[in-house]
C-alpha cells in the first residue's frame, strides 16, 4: 500500500493547525481583556475566519483533482458553494455573519467526514475534527460577546 503524502508532514501540519488557532483565541477572548477593542477584534476575527474557511473550501477543489475512485464534480461544486458562504455573510450584520461562518465550518467538516473520510489519514481526520470544534467554540464565544452588546 502506498503511503499517503500527508503522513510525511504530520508534525508540520499539526503544529501549523494549532498555531492557526491563535487568531481565533485572540478574537474570542480579547474583548474580555480589552473591552474597548471588541468591535475591531470581532471584525479581525471574522476576516481571519473567512480566510481559513475559504482555504479549507479551496482544499476540497484541490482534492477533486487527485481523486481517482469517484467523480470529482461534487467536490468541485461543493468547493465553489462553500467558498460563496463568506461572501453571503459579508452583506449581513456581524452577529449573523459570525453565525453563518460557524455553521459553514460545521457543514464543511460534515462534508469531509461524509465524502472524504477515505481520502484523509486517520490522524488528520482526528486533528481536523478537534481544530474545527475549537474554532466553532470560538465563534460561539464571539457570538455571545456580541449579544452582550445588544
Amino acid at each position: 500500500m502506498k503511503p499517503k503524502p500527508l503522513n510525511n508532514h504530520q508534525d508540520t501540519i499539526t503544529n501549523t493547525m494549532y498555531v492557526g488557532l491563535l487568531p481565533f483565541f485572540a478574537g474570542a477572548l480579547g474583548p474580555w481583556i480589552f473591552p474597548e477593542t471588541e468591535l475591531w477584534l470581532s471584525q479581525a476575527f471574522l476576516l481571519y475566519s473567512t480566510l481559513i474557511f475559504s482555504f479549507l473550501a479551496g482544499a476540497i477543489w484541490a482534492i477533486a483533482l487527485f481523486i481517482q475512485h469517484e467523480l470529482p464534480k461534487r467536490h468541485i461544486y461543493a468547493s465553489i458553494i462553500f467558498s460563496l458562504i463568506p461572501l453571503l455573510g459579508y452583506f449581513l450584520p456581524i452577529i449573523f455573519r459570525t453565525t453563518l461562518l460557524l455553521l459553514g465550518f460545521l457543514a464543511l467538516l460534515f462534508w469531509e467526514k461524509l465524502f472524504l473520510k477515505n481520502t484523509y489519514p486517520n490522524w488528520y481526520q482526528q486533528l481536523r475534527h478537534r481544530i474545527s470544534f475549537i474554532a466553532v467554540a470560538c465563534h460561539m464565544l464571539v457570538i455571545w460577546n456580541l449579544m452582550q452588546e445588544v
